[in-house]
This record gives structure tokens, sequence and C-alpha cells, in this order.
């Protein structure tokens, strides 16, 4: 799999909000500025057919609007857009439209196909050549963690927002690379700290765990399997990890 980092940072943090783009065709949550980031990275927002949403706070959900403007505004897919989330996704995209664009929602929404996907309490999707594992995590709102498995049988698992809790611990022990949450150096309000990502490195040694979601000050760690990318940054996943 080609991991690519959108977005690395907090909502206070300098850098994008946290997103990621696996194999130029899953979207993983689309913060506020997503789209225009894939761009000035050189890929294609058109090219996304999966996306996938952890939870529904404006850093991590706002740009969808965009989304599908890229997706709808000016072309029509010839199949469907897959969304996967938590309950009440479809009534929550069209009610950002009538917000953001009021009456265009019909238009956009004929031309890009959209399939909503609602895995409020966990569940399973397959298609286009991935299986997709939602896992119910523990957040300050109802939130997914995902697990995503490709044909040749590498898996990837993305936390979203949480506090360390058994579906995290699942994800690890699931994953050949896992992207997490690791907003601030100890854990609070929702999110995971340094200090909880260090000891799921002590649980699973030689698990990559790429941490994301970040405040400015979250930059290293003495356990060498934690990875602290930068916005814009690829990993190449693969069974064996990066």
């Amino acid at each position: 799999m080609r991991l690519h980092l959108i977005g690395t940072g907090s909502i206070l943090s300098t850098r994008m909000s946290a997103s990621a783009l696996v194999d130029g065709t899953i979207l993983i949550d689309a913060p506020n500025g997503a789209m225009k980031a894939l761009h000035r990275d050189g890929l294609d927002p058109a090219g996304i057919d999966i996306c996938l949403i952890t939870h529904f706070h404006a850093d991590h959900f706002f740009d969808i609007v965009f989304l599908f403007l890229e997706q709808g505004l000016l072309r029509t897919r010839d199949s469907e857009l897959v969304l996967i989330g938590p309950g009440g996704f479809g009534g929550r995209v069209e009610h950002l439209f009538e917000l953001a664009y009021p009456g265009s929602w019909p238009h956009v929404k004929e031309n890009t196909r959209p399939r909503f996907v609602e895995l409020g309490d966990g569940g399973e999707w397959s298609g286009n050549g991935y299986t997709v594992r939602a896992l119910p995590t523990r957040h300050t709102v109802p939130s997914l963690g995902y697990l995503i498995t490709d044909a040749a049988g590498t898996r990837l698992g993305y936390t979203g927002d949480t506090v360390l809790c058994p579906a995290v611990e699942e994800l690890a022990g699931q994953s050949a690379a896992l992207v997490l949450d690791t907003s601030f150096h100890q854990s609070k309000a929702g999110h995971m700290g340094l200090d909880d990502v260090e000891a799921l490195a002590d649980r699973h040694p030689g698990l990559p765990l790429i941490a994301t979601h970040r405040d400015d000050d979250v930059t290293s760690s003495s356990r060498p399997a934690i990875h602290f990318p930068g916005d814009g940054q690829t990993y190449h996943v693969t069974a064996d990890g990066l």
C-alpha cells in the first residue's frame, strides 16, 4: 500500500489537520483544506473512490463538501463513490451542502453517485479490491477506527481520534503498520498521548507506529518504531511493515 499523509497536525497545530490517502483511491478523513493539500502534493482528488470518516468533528469532516465538488461539480462519476463512517453520515453531508451551497446537493449527488455505508456499531465492507473493517473507538463523540486490507493481504490500521481502548489494541495486533492519534505528550480530552503510544510500542515490538494528529511539540520518542511524519510524507506499507 502507498500511504500518503495529507496532514499530520492537531486542531491548533501549524500543520494541516490529520488525514491520509491510501493508494490514491481511499481517503481517510476530509478535514479543512484537504483537497487543496492534495492538489499541492500533485495528487488528484477526482481519483478517490472510497472515503472513510472517523467522526464528524470539523477538523476531520468539513472538507467533505469539497470532495464532492471535486468529484461531481463538473463531471459525472462512472461508478459509486463509497462513503463509510458513523451513523447519520448521509444526512450530515446533505445538511452541510445546504449550509455551504444551498440548492446544489441534488445536482452534485446525481453526478457523484454516493453510496453511504454507516457502520456506527462497527462492521465490514468489501469492494474495489479492499476490505474495510470499522471498530468503535472512544472519543468525545461517536468515532471509528479502521483496518484496511488490500488484495495482497497487507493490513493498515488507522485509529482516528480516541483514547487508548480495546479497539486500538486490536488494531495494533492486526496491522502491519498503524497510524494513530498522538495529540499530546500525555493523554487527555478524548485523545491518546505519546505516553500511550510508547506503551503500545512496548507491547507490540516491531510494529511501525505512525504518529499523527499531533501538537507541534510532539516530535520525537526514544522508541525507534514510532515515526513522526510531516505533511505530504509517503510510506510504502507491506505485510512486513514499512
